[in-house]
């Protein structure tokens, strides 16, 4: 079902939408693009200028070739002859080593936000087990929406316009059915 909806989008309202695929990125993330970090590839702002993880070239890291003559490596692998650099912390280096600044500030950065992003989940979830425990009452001790308005039905005062009911008005043959006659139903109160 989810590659049909990615192939042919979605249909809303009459309305037509392309859907791309949900791509989680977060400060460690890497673009096979650009070569930078905290980016993919789909939210990728230089696709006109990509960026060898390699060389720093303007090509991209798959099309990245060596250029002396009788060299054995495959387009896209490094090799002796290379001499790296990083694009993003300008070292000698490819993006992707261990050694670069910039990796390790985006792993740093990464892990504080899951950190930061577990604790809140703990929070949320202490706050929804409170509430579990005594749904009658609200965090401030007054009663919860629901008690209040089970308390205002009983008194007779909901504040609330009373509902419409709409008879189906279901055509045949030039007659409405469920009244006999040419004349739409009335509406109830």
């Amino acid at each position: 079902m989810a590659e049909k909806v990615l192939k042919g989008g979605l249909r809303v309202a009459g309305v037509q939408y392309d859907v791309e695929k949900f791509m989680n990125a977060g400060p460690d993330s890497f673009c096979g693009i650009c070569s930078r970090w905290g980016h993919v590839e789909a939210k990728c702002g230089s696709l006109q200028m990509p960026g060898c993880m390699l060389c720093t070239g303007r090509h991209l890291t798959k099309d990245h070739k060596c250029n002396v003559v009788g060299c054995k490596a495959n387009a896209g692998q490094n090799c002796p002859h290379n001499v790296a650099k990083c694009v993003n912390c300008k070292g000698n280096h490819i993006a992707k080593a261990n050694c670069c600044v910039k990796k390790q500030e985006a792993i740093k950065t990464a892990r504080e936000e899951r950190r930061t992003w577990k604790e809140r989940e703990g929070e949320r979830r202490n706050v929804t087990t409170d509430q579990q425990k005594d749904p009658e009452h609200t965090e401030d001790g007054g009663p919860s929406t629901a008690e209040a308005e089970k308390k205002a039905l009983e008194d007779g005062k909901t504040g609330k316009e009373p509902e419409v009911q709409v008879v189906a008005t279901q055509e045949t043959e030039g007659e409405f059915s469920n009244t006999g006659t040419k004349e739409p139903p009335m509406t109830q109160w």
